[in-house]
């Protein structure tokens, strides 16, 4: 949401983007499980919530669940950058990227990442090279205490060994820090073959 300079808000309870998000990306997210009641209030008429805890009564906000999924966990670790694997640094590049990233199944109206993405000391996109080709890539997300791997995708196989190489290359950016991000379905279950663990349950909701 910084990186494309969109307004935001947060307090204990909620992370909202007071702008209009990207495609594919959350109006709120919520932040304490505990807090359904002040949530409620904050969030009614709003579509596209990260339920981050799955405990929202989805009905009685006349939402519907989008998916279900589980955040994922990679222990703390020094890894080497995989091969083929390194850090897109030009808007040309960039635009490589998202295009093999529509190419997997993420198809948008309008390039999501902008140039300004790359100017953000916090984020960082990786891709998977064959010759000037992009094959594969992830975002990588640094917080405080964790680095975030999201957008994983691949124009060839994504199985366990994709999930391995994206889980290295982000640890690169997270200077060793755990590795963390979210998944469903296949993804999931690759991602835990690769070392991962599902530490609970999250949501999307949709109206």
């Amino acid at each position: 949401m910084a990186a494309n300079k969109l307004r935001t808000e947060r307090d204990e309870t909620a992370f909202i983007c007071i702008d209009s998000p990207p495609r594919y990306y959350p109006k709120v997210v919520t932040l304490d499980p505990a807090a359904t009641s002040k949530l409620n209030a904050r969030i009614d008429g709003m579509s596209g919530i990260k339920d981050s805890f799955s405990c929202l009564d989805a009905g009685s906000l006349g939402l519907k669940v989008a998916f279900d999924a589980s955040w994922i966990w990679g222990e703390p670790n020094h890894y080497a950058m995989p091969a083929n694997w390194g850090r897109i640094e030009t808007a040309q590049d960039l635009t490589k990227w998202h295009q093999a990233w529509e190419d997997d199944g993420s198809p948008t109206d309008s390039a999501i990442f902008t140039p300004e993405c790359l100017e953000n000391p916090n984020l960082a996109f990786f891709a998977r090279l064959s010759g000037t080709t992009v094959e594969a890539g992830c975002i990588a997300n640094l917080s405080q205490n964790v680095v975030g791997m999201s957008n994983v995708f691949s124009k060839t196989s994504k199985g366990p060994s994709l999930y391995s190489e994206a889980k290295s290359a982000v640890s690169t950016f997270g200077h060793g820090c755990p590795v963390v991000g979210y998944e469903h379905g296949t993804d999931l279950d690759a991602a835990m073959s690769a070392g991962f663990q599902a530490v609970g349950p999250l949501r999307v909701l949709v109206r």
